[in-house]
Protein backbone atom coordinates (compact mmCIF):
# COMPACT_ATOMS: atom_id res chain seq x y z
CA UNK A 1 0.00 0.00 0.00
CA UNK A 2 2.46 2.54 0.94
CA UNK A 3 4.37 1.62 -2.14
CA UNK A 4 1.52 2.91 -4.21
CA UNK A 5 0.70 5.81 -2.32
CA UNK A 6 3.70 7.58 -1.31
CA UNK A 7 5.82 8.70 1.59
CA UNK A 8 2.34 10.43 3.40
CA UNK A 9 0.99 6.75 3.15
CA UNK A 10 3.93 5.66 4.83
CA UNK A 11 3.12 7.44 8.12
CA UNK A 12 -0.29 6.31 7.89
CA UNK A 13 0.51 3.14 7.50
CA UNK A 14 2.68 2.93 10.69
CA UNK A 15 -0.20 4.57 12.54
CA UNK A 16 -2.49 2.38 11.71
CA UNK A 17 0.18 -0.66 12.42
CA UNK A 18 0.57 0.71 16.28
CA UNK A 19 -3.50 1.15 16.24
CA UNK A 20 -3.82 -2.74 15.37
CA UNK A 21 -1.06 -4.26 18.09
CA UNK A 22 -2.56 -1.49 20.84
CA UNK A 23 -6.26 -3.34 19.72
CA UNK A 24 -5.11 -6.38 20.02
CA UNK A 25 -3.26 -6.01 23.36
CA UNK A 26 -6.65 -4.50 24.57
CA UNK A 27 -8.09 -7.59 23.17
CA UNK A 28 -6.43 -10.16 24.98
CA UNK A 29 -6.68 -8.24 28.02
CA UNK A 30 -10.67 -8.77 27.53
CA UNK A 31 -10.54 -12.10 26.97
CA UNK A 32 -7.92 -12.71 29.79
CA UNK A 33 -10.50 -11.04 32.48
CA UNK A 34 -13.70 -12.58 30.88
CA UNK A 35 -12.16 -15.83 30.89
CA UNK A 36 -11.38 -15.57 34.49
CA UNK A 37 -14.70 -14.45 35.65
CA UNK A 38 -16.35 -16.74 37.94
CA UNK A 39 -13.17 -18.87 38.80
CA UNK A 40 -11.94 -19.22 42.38
CA UNK A 41 -8.64 -18.85 43.40
CA UNK A 42 -6.73 -21.78 44.27
CA UNK A 43 -7.65 -23.60 47.57
CA UNK A 44 -5.25 -23.43 49.66
CA UNK A 45 -4.13 -26.64 51.33
CA UNK A 46 -3.44 -27.09 55.00
CA UNK A 47 -0.35 -28.47 53.78
CA UNK A 48 2.14 -29.01 50.48
CA UNK A 49 5.48 -30.05 49.83
CA UNK A 50 7.95 -27.65 48.99
CA UNK A 51 10.15 -29.32 46.21
CA UNK A 52 13.40 -27.71 44.80
CA UNK A 53 15.91 -28.13 41.31
CA UNK A 54 18.20 -29.57 44.34
CA UNK A 55 15.53 -33.17 45.17
CA UNK A 56 15.13 -33.37 41.24
CA UNK A 57 19.10 -33.16 41.11
CA UNK A 58 19.24 -35.92 44.16
CA UNK A 59 17.14 -38.25 42.77
CA UNK A 60 17.84 -37.94 39.14
CA UNK A 61 21.84 -38.73 40.33
CA UNK A 62 20.16 -41.74 42.76
CA UNK A 63 18.45 -43.10 39.58
CA UNK A 64 20.84 -42.90 37.50
CA UNK A 65 23.23 -45.29 39.82
CA UNK A 66 20.83 -47.89 39.52
CA UNK A 67 20.88 -48.25 43.38
CA UNK A 68 16.79 -47.66 43.92
CA UNK A 69 16.43 -50.49 46.43
CA UNK A 70 16.17 -49.50 49.99
CA UNK A 71 19.17 -52.48 50.31
CA UNK A 72 21.98 -49.74 49.56
CA UNK A 73 23.20 -46.37 48.42
CA UNK A 74 24.92 -43.61 49.12
CA UNK A 75 21.76 -41.29 50.12
CA UNK A 76 20.17 -43.76 52.52
CA UNK A 77 23.62 -44.15 54.24
CA UNK A 78 23.42 -39.82 54.22
CA UNK A 79 19.82 -39.86 55.17
CA UNK A 80 20.89 -42.05 58.42
CA UNK A 81 23.58 -40.38 59.29
CA UNK A 82 22.73 -36.59 59.16
CA UNK A 83 19.14 -36.65 60.83
CA UNK A 84 20.25 -38.81 63.37
CA UNK A 85 22.99 -36.45 64.09
CA UNK A 86 20.21 -33.22 63.83
CA UNK A 87 18.53 -34.96 66.71
CA UNK A 88 21.83 -35.45 68.90
CA UNK A 89 22.08 -39.61 68.39
CA UNK A 90 24.69 -41.77 66.67
CA UNK A 91 22.60 -43.98 64.76
CA UNK A 92 19.71 -44.02 61.95
CA UNK A 93 17.56 -46.44 60.20
CA UNK A 94 15.61 -45.58 57.37
CA UNK A 95 11.74 -47.09 57.13
CA UNK A 96 9.05 -47.27 54.64
CA UNK A 97 7.42 -44.56 56.73
CA UNK A 98 6.52 -43.85 60.15
CA UNK A 99 4.44 -45.86 61.08
CA UNK A 100 6.10 -49.27 60.73
CA UNK A 101 9.07 -46.68 62.40
CA UNK A 102 6.75 -47.58 65.49
CA UNK A 103 6.43 -50.83 64.53
CA UNK A 104 10.00 -51.57 64.32
CA UNK A 105 10.74 -49.99 67.63
CA UNK A 106 8.26 -51.67 69.90
CA UNK A 107 10.16 -54.97 68.20
CA UNK A 108 13.82 -53.59 69.13
CA UNK A 109 12.94 -52.43 72.95
CA UNK A 110 11.28 -55.94 73.80
CA UNK A 111 7.55 -55.87 73.31
CA UNK A 112 6.61 -59.68 72.70
CA UNK A 113 3.59 -60.35 69.95
CA UNK A 114 0.87 -61.95 71.53
CA UNK A 115 1.48 -62.54 75.12
CA UNK A 116 -0.59 -58.94 76.56
CA UNK A 117 2.15 -56.72 76.60
CA UNK A 118 0.82 -53.26 77.23
CA UNK A 119 2.04 -50.34 76.07
CA UNK A 120 0.77 -46.74 77.30
CA UNK A 121 0.09 -44.46 75.06
CA UNK A 122 -1.95 -41.23 74.55
CA UNK A 123 -5.48 -40.88 73.26
CA UNK A 124 -4.69 -37.28 71.57
CA UNK A 125 -2.69 -38.50 68.84
CA UNK A 126 -2.93 -39.83 65.24
CA UNK A 127 -4.46 -43.29 65.06
CA UNK A 128 -0.90 -44.58 63.57
CA UNK A 129 0.43 -44.77 67.16
CA UNK A 130 -2.34 -46.48 68.80
CA UNK A 131 -2.01 -49.03 65.16
CA UNK A 132 1.48 -49.60 65.15
CA UNK A 133 0.78 -51.29 68.76
CA UNK A 134 -1.96 -53.53 67.68
CA UNK A 135 -0.35 -54.66 64.51
CA UNK A 136 2.97 -55.20 66.44
CA UNK A 137 0.83 -57.83 68.48
CA UNK A 138 0.75 -55.52 71.43
CA UNK A 139 -1.95 -54.36 73.69
CA UNK A 140 -2.55 -50.16 73.60
CA UNK A 141 -3.27 -48.65 77.48
CA UNK A 142 -4.45 -45.36 76.79
CA UNK A 143 -3.38 -42.20 79.17
CA UNK A 144 -5.04 -38.30 79.38
CA UNK A 145 -3.32 -35.52 78.07
CA UNK A 146 -2.44 -32.29 79.32
CA UNK A 147 -4.57 -28.65 78.42
CA UNK A 148 -1.89 -28.64 75.43
CA UNK A 149 -3.01 -32.36 74.54
CA UNK A 150 0.65 -34.16 75.38
CA UNK A 151 0.88 -37.62 77.00
CA UNK A 152 0.34 -36.40 81.01
CA UNK A 153 2.80 -38.00 83.37
CA UNK A 154 0.32 -38.52 86.02
CA UNK A 155 -1.84 -40.86 84.18
CA UNK A 156 1.13 -42.27 83.00
CA UNK A 157 2.04 -43.15 86.49
CA UNK A 158 -1.22 -44.70 87.05
CA UNK A 159 -1.84 -46.52 83.72
CA UNK A 160 1.61 -49.06 84.72
CA UNK A 161 0.69 -52.53 85.43
CA UNK A 162 2.99 -55.43 85.58
CA UNK A 163 2.35 -55.85 81.63
CA UNK A 164 3.71 -52.88 81.30
CA UNK A 165 6.50 -53.11 78.16
CA UNK A 166 7.20 -49.60 76.84
CA UNK A 167 5.56 -45.98 76.97
CA UNK A 168 5.38 -43.91 73.66
CA UNK A 169 5.24 -40.53 73.97
CA UNK A 170 4.13 -38.31 71.35
CA UNK A 171 5.42 -34.77 70.68
CA UNK A 172 1.90 -33.84 69.38
CA UNK A 173 1.52 -30.94 66.79
CA UNK A 174 4.79 -30.39 67.22
CA UNK A 175 4.58 -29.61 70.34
CA UNK A 176 7.51 -31.96 72.79
CA UNK A 177 6.27 -33.06 76.00
CA UNK A 178 7.11 -32.75 79.25
CA UNK A 179 10.22 -35.59 79.20
CA UNK A 180 11.57 -35.13 82.73
CA UNK A 181 8.79 -36.20 84.74
CA UNK A 182 7.85 -38.77 81.96
CA UNK A 183 11.43 -40.45 82.04
CA UNK A 184 12.16 -40.73 85.78
CA UNK A 185 8.79 -42.70 85.77
CA UNK A 186 10.24 -44.71 83.00
CA UNK A 187 13.10 -45.29 85.17
CA UNK A 188 11.58 -46.03 88.13
CA UNK A 189 9.77 -48.92 86.49
CA UNK A 190 12.53 -50.20 84.24
CA UNK A 191 10.66 -49.17 81.35
CA UNK A 192 11.77 -48.66 77.79
CA UNK A 193 9.97 -44.67 75.90
CA UNK A 194 9.77 -44.40 72.69
CA UNK A 195 9.29 -41.05 71.19
CA UNK A 196 6.59 -40.51 68.04
CA UNK A 197 8.34 -37.33 67.38
CA UNK A 198 6.08 -37.46 63.70
CA UNK A 199 5.70 -34.18 63.40
CA UNK A 200 8.17 -32.96 65.60
CA UNK A 201 11.05 -32.17 63.13
CA UNK A 202 13.38 -29.41 64.87
CA UNK A 203 11.73 -29.06 68.06
CA UNK A 204 13.23 -28.39 71.28
CA UNK A 205 13.10 -29.24 75.08
CA UNK A 206 14.83 -26.98 77.40
CA UNK A 207 17.08 -26.50 74.57
CA UNK A 208 17.66 -30.42 73.59
CA UNK A 209 16.76 -31.78 70.06
CA UNK A 210 13.28 -34.28 69.76
CA UNK A 211 14.42 -37.67 69.25
CA UNK A 212 17.21 -37.21 71.96
CA UNK A 213 15.46 -38.26 75.20
CA UNK A 214 14.18 -42.08 74.80
CA UNK A 215 15.51 -45.00 73.90
CA UNK A 216 14.62 -44.95 70.20
CA UNK A 217 12.49 -42.14 68.70
CA UNK A 218 10.37 -42.30 65.32
CA UNK A 219 9.87 -39.47 62.17
CA UNK A 220 7.75 -39.22 59.59
CA UNK A 221 8.44 -38.02 56.26
CA UNK A 222 5.33 -38.27 54.87
CA UNK A 223 4.23 -35.16 52.35
CA UNK A 224 2.98 -33.06 54.52
CA UNK A 225 5.59 -33.14 57.11
CA UNK A 226 8.30 -30.11 57.57
CA UNK A 227 10.91 -31.92 55.45
CA UNK A 228 9.57 -35.06 53.45
CA UNK A 229 10.74 -37.80 51.17
CA UNK A 230 6.78 -38.38 50.05
CA UNK A 231 6.38 -41.28 52.11
CA UNK A 232 9.08 -42.75 54.78
CA UNK A 233 10.08 -42.40 58.23
CA UNK A 234 12.93 -43.16 60.25
CA UNK A 235 14.27 -44.42 63.52
CA UNK A 236 17.03 -42.58 65.90
CA UNK A 237 18.94 -44.27 68.66
CA UNK A 238 22.49 -43.76 70.99
CA UNK A 239 22.22 -46.86 71.34
CA UNK A 240 24.84 -49.53 69.27
CA UNK A 241 23.08 -52.66 70.15
CA UNK A 242 19.58 -51.09 69.45
CA UNK A 243 20.99 -49.95 65.96
CA UNK A 244 22.22 -53.48 65.39
CA UNK A 245 18.67 -55.22 66.38
CA UNK A 246 16.58 -52.49 64.27
CA UNK A 247 18.78 -52.92 60.86
CA UNK A 248 18.52 -56.84 61.09
CA UNK A 249 14.79 -56.77 61.68
CA UNK A 250 14.14 -54.31 58.88
CA UNK A 251 15.81 -56.76 56.96
CA UNK A 252 13.77 -59.42 57.24
CA UNK A 253 16.11 -60.94 60.06
CA UNK A 254 18.81 -62.27 57.84
CA UNK A 255 21.59 -63.67 59.70
CA UNK A 256 24.68 -61.31 59.25
CA UNK A 257 26.59 -64.03 58.85
CA UNK A 258 24.91 -66.55 56.84
CA UNK A 259 22.95 -64.37 53.78
CA UNK A 260 19.57 -65.96 53.76
CA UNK A 261 19.24 -67.48 56.67
CA UNK A 262 16.69 -66.16 59.02
CA UNK A 263 16.26 -66.63 62.22
CA UNK A 264 13.14 -65.00 63.13
CA UNK A 265 10.46 -63.56 61.72
CA UNK A 266 11.35 -60.09 60.54
CA UNK A 267 10.39 -57.44 57.97
CA UNK A 268 10.99 -55.22 55.00
CA UNK A 269 10.53 -51.54 56.51
CA UNK A 270 13.50 -50.20 53.80
CA UNK A 271 12.92 -47.05 52.30
CA UNK A 272 14.29 -46.29 48.88
CA UNK A 273 17.43 -45.38 48.11
CA UNK A 274 15.31 -42.98 45.25
CA UNK A 275 13.48 -41.34 48.42
CA UNK A 276 16.26 -40.96 50.48
CA UNK A 277 17.85 -39.06 48.08
CA UNK A 278 14.82 -36.64 48.35
CA UNK A 279 15.23 -36.79 52.23
CA UNK A 280 18.90 -36.27 51.88
CA UNK A 281 17.86 -32.14 50.01
CA UNK A 282 15.28 -31.73 52.20
CA UNK A 283 17.63 -32.54 54.88
CA UNK A 284 20.23 -29.52 53.42
CA UNK A 285 17.10 -27.12 52.75
CA UNK A 286 16.02 -28.17 56.62
CA UNK A 287 16.60 -24.49 58.21
CA UNK A 288 14.81 -22.89 54.73
CA UNK A 289 11.70 -25.16 55.48
CA UNK A 290 10.98 -24.82 59.24
CA UNK A 291 11.92 -20.79 59.18
CA UNK A 292 9.44 -21.02 56.07
CA UNK A 293 6.46 -22.54 58.26
CA UNK A 294 7.34 -20.25 61.26
CA UNK A 295 7.34 -17.57 59.65
CA UNK A 296 3.23 -18.13 58.68
CA UNK A 297 2.62 -19.53 62.26
CA UNK A 298 3.80 -15.89 63.55
CA UNK A 299 1.98 -14.02 60.91
CA UNK A 300 -1.13 -15.81 61.54
CA UNK A 301 0.12 -15.20 65.74
CA UNK A 302 0.02 -11.25 64.83
CA UNK A 303 -3.11 -11.35 63.02
CA UNK A 304 -5.42 -13.97 65.26
CA UNK A 305 -3.62 -14.24 68.69
CA UNK A 306 -6.56 -12.79 71.35
CA UNK A 307 -9.05 -12.50 68.92
CA UNK A 308 -12.09 -13.52 70.23
CA UNK A 309 -10.05 -15.49 72.72
CA UNK A 310 -8.44 -17.37 69.87
CA UNK A 311 -4.91 -19.02 70.72
CA UNK A 312 -2.28 -19.95 67.82
CA UNK A 313 -0.48 -22.51 68.35
CA UNK A 314 -0.07 -22.42 71.96
CA UNK A 315 2.91 -24.06 73.76
CA UNK A 316 4.88 -24.30 77.25
CA UNK A 317 7.93 -22.37 78.34
CA UNK A 318 9.92 -25.73 78.43
CA UNK A 319 9.40 -26.00 74.35
CA UNK A 320 10.27 -24.52 71.11
CA UNK A 321 7.81 -26.14 68.82
CA UNK A 322 8.85 -27.78 65.21
CA UNK A 323 6.27 -25.39 63.11
CA UNK A 324 4.44 -28.71 61.69
CA UNK A 325 0.84 -27.00 61.38
CA UNK A 326 -1.04 -23.82 62.23
CA UNK A 327 -2.89 -24.96 65.52
CA UNK A 328 -6.33 -22.40 66.26
CA UNK A 329 -7.22 -23.18 69.73
CA UNK A 330 -10.84 -22.34 70.18
CA UNK A 331 -11.84 -20.37 73.72
CA UNK A 332 -12.80 -22.81 76.62
CA UNK A 333 -15.84 -24.44 76.18
CA UNK A 334 -16.00 -24.26 72.31
CA UNK A 335 -17.45 -27.45 71.26
CA UNK A 336 -16.75 -29.70 68.27
CA UNK A 337 -20.31 -28.46 66.33
CA UNK A 338 -18.93 -24.82 66.44
CA UNK A 339 -15.37 -25.88 65.74
CA UNK A 340 -16.45 -27.63 62.67
CA UNK A 341 -19.64 -24.76 61.74
CA UNK A 342 -15.71 -22.63 61.45
CA UNK A 343 -14.58 -25.34 59.42
CA UNK A 344 -17.15 -25.44 57.17
CA UNK A 345 -17.02 -22.02 56.57
CA UNK A 346 -13.09 -21.51 55.44
CA UNK A 347 -13.62 -24.23 53.35
CA UNK A 348 -16.18 -22.47 51.46
CA UNK A 349 -13.68 -19.69 51.02
CA UNK A 350 -11.14 -21.86 49.47
CA UNK A 351 -9.26 -22.66 53.30
CA UNK A 352 -8.98 -26.57 53.16
CA UNK A 353 -8.80 -27.33 57.45
CA UNK A 354 -8.67 -30.34 59.88
CA UNK A 355 -10.04 -30.72 63.07
CA UNK A 356 -7.67 -31.77 65.99
CA UNK A 357 -7.49 -35.19 65.85
CA UNK A 358 -9.91 -37.81 67.90
CA UNK A 359 -9.56 -39.16 70.94
CA UNK A 360 -8.52 -42.74 69.47
CA UNK A 361 -9.98 -44.65 72.62
CA UNK A 362 -13.30 -43.15 70.86
CA UNK A 363 -12.93 -45.15 67.49
CA UNK A 364 -14.56 -48.71 66.82
CA UNK A 365 -11.46 -50.51 66.55
CA UNK A 366 -10.01 -49.30 69.96
CA UNK A 367 -13.32 -48.75 72.15
CA UNK A 368 -12.44 -51.58 74.47
CA UNK A 369 -8.86 -50.46 75.32
CA UNK A 370 -8.51 -49.50 78.55
CA UNK A 371 -8.40 -45.64 79.23
CA UNK A 372 -6.43 -43.56 82.03
CA UNK A 373 -7.00 -39.99 83.11
CA UNK A 374 -4.93 -38.34 86.16
CA UNK A 375 -7.14 -37.35 88.48
CA UNK A 376 -10.15 -40.19 87.36
CA UNK A 377 -12.82 -37.61 86.35
CA UNK A 378 -15.45 -38.80 83.69
CA UNK A 379 -14.07 -39.74 80.67
CA UNK A 380 -16.46 -36.79 78.90
CA UNK A 381 -14.77 -33.84 81.22
CA UNK A 382 -11.00 -34.85 80.34
CA UNK A 383 -8.32 -33.32 78.55
CA UNK A 384 -8.61 -35.18 75.97
CA UNK A 385 -11.67 -34.87 74.84
CA UNK A 386 -11.78 -31.10 75.83
CA UNK A 387 -8.62 -30.34 74.03
CA UNK A 388 -9.86 -32.75 70.69
CA UNK A 389 -13.25 -30.56 70.48
CA UNK A 390 -11.03 -27.27 70.85
CA UNK A 391 -9.07 -26.71 67.93
CA UNK A 392 -7.98 -26.81 63.96
CA UNK A 393 -5.64 -26.22 61.59
CA UNK A 394 -5.09 -23.88 58.46
CA UNK A 395 -2.57 -23.70 55.69
CA UNK A 396 1.29 -23.55 57.17
CA UNK A 397 3.04 -24.24 53.45
CA UNK A 398 6.52 -22.68 52.83
CA UNK A 399 4.91 -21.71 49.46
CA UNK A 400 2.33 -19.32 50.44
CA UNK A 401 2.44 -16.15 49.57
CA UNK A 402 2.16 -13.43 52.26
CA UNK A 403 -0.88 -11.88 50.09
CA UNK A 404 -2.39 -15.26 50.63
CA UNK A 405 -1.17 -15.66 54.78
CA UNK A 406 -3.01 -12.15 54.97
CA UNK A 407 -6.41 -13.75 53.41
CA UNK A 408 -6.24 -16.75 56.03
CA UNK A 409 -5.69 -14.26 58.69
CA UNK A 410 -8.64 -11.75 57.40
CA UNK A 411 -11.32 -14.98 56.30
CA UNK A 412 -10.33 -16.30 60.00
CA UNK A 413 -10.88 -13.35 61.85
CA UNK A 414 -14.78 -12.92 59.85
CA UNK A 415 -15.48 -16.22 60.16
CA UNK A 416 -15.12 -16.30 64.06
CA UNK A 417 -16.77 -13.01 64.22
CA UNK A 418 -19.53 -14.76 62.77
CA UNK A 419 -19.38 -17.26 65.39
CA UNK A 420 -18.41 -16.52 68.37
CA UNK A 421 -19.79 -13.35 70.08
Amino acid sequence: RSAKLGNGAKMEDKSFLVCCVAAGAAAVAIWSVWRGRGRKPRKLLVSEPSLTALEEKYLRHAYKSTFISGGAGSYKARLEKEFAAMCGCEYGIATANGTVAINLALHATGMERGVGDEIIVPSMTYVATAAAVVDAGGVPVFADCDELGLICPRAVEKAITARTKGIIVVHLYGHIADMDPLLAIAKKHGIPVIEDAAEAHGALYKGKPAGSFGDVATFSFYANKVMSTGEGGIVVTKSKELHKRMVYLRGHAMSPDRRFWHTEVGFNYRLSNLLCAVGVAQLERFAELFHGRQRVIKAYAAALEGFKGVGINIRHGWCQPSPWLACVWLPEGCGAALRDDICADLEDLGIETRPFFYPVHTMPPYINYKFHSADGVPVSETNTVKVAQRGFNIPTSVGLSRAEVAFVSRSVRQVLAKHIA
